[in-house]
């Protein structure tokens, strides 16, 4: 007999659709990973805004939910708002705005390179995201490395107790990254990342 009998499995539903970005997602996008941002190293404050990005991106209303939504179409919903984070570069590249790429990116990172190690499930049920997938990463670093830095290299994309980051040390970090990450990154990619770091 298996896990799951026959009638469980015909009531299984399909996961939704990847989500989608418009220019209004754009602005919502922008209002919540600044809010993000200029909070970073108050550790009550970035799991409020945190959880504003989660349901900002559709992420599920809380673990309950997400159990739930595991349950009926096998995708916990937890990694949506990720998704629909590199929607939003996308659209953002289309639209020209460096600014919000800038800000996407520099969220992901401190994400993937300072969050990461120490998200335990407690804290995901409390704010309702887990580290980003690696298909988000690779993608939001690679847009930021072939779309900025704009006309506007050194013009802060936060400023917050911990200092100012500009959007060109966002790309140059983002630029690392992508070389660290090897064969799995488009060659295009590769090439603009090891011209930015002056790389053979």
């Amino acid at each position: 007999m298996g896990l799951f009998s026959k009638k469980e499995k015909q009531r299984r539903k399909l996961p939704p659709p990847p989500p989608t970005a418009t220019q209004d997602d754009l602005d919502v996008a922008r209002r919540v990973v600044q809010d993000f941002l200029s909070v970073v190293g108050i550790d009550a404050k970035m799991r409020i805004t945190a959880l504003e990005v989660s349901r900002a991106g559709g992420g599920p209303r809380d673990l309950k939910t997400a159990l739930q939504n595991g349950y009926e179409t096998g995708d916990t919903g937890i990694d949506r708002p990720w998704h629909w984070l590199a929607a939003v570069c996308r659209e953002a590249r289309a639209a020209g705005d460096v600014a919000l790429i800038a800000a996407v990116a520099l969220f992901v990172n401190i994400w993937d390179t300072q969050l990461r190690h120490k998200i335990r499930m407690a804290d995901t049920s409390d704010m309702m995201l887990a580290a980003p997938p690696t298909d988000v990463t690779r993608e939001v670093y690679s847009l930021a490395v072939l779309a900025l830095p704009g006309p506007f290299p050194n013009q802060a994309v936060v400023s917050n107790a911990t200092g100012s980051v500009a959007i060109r040390a966002v790309q140059m970090k983002c630029a690392i990254d992508v070389l660290d990450a090897g064969d799995a990154i488009a060659p295009e990619v590769r090439a603009a990342a090891q011209r930015l770091l002056d790389r053979p």
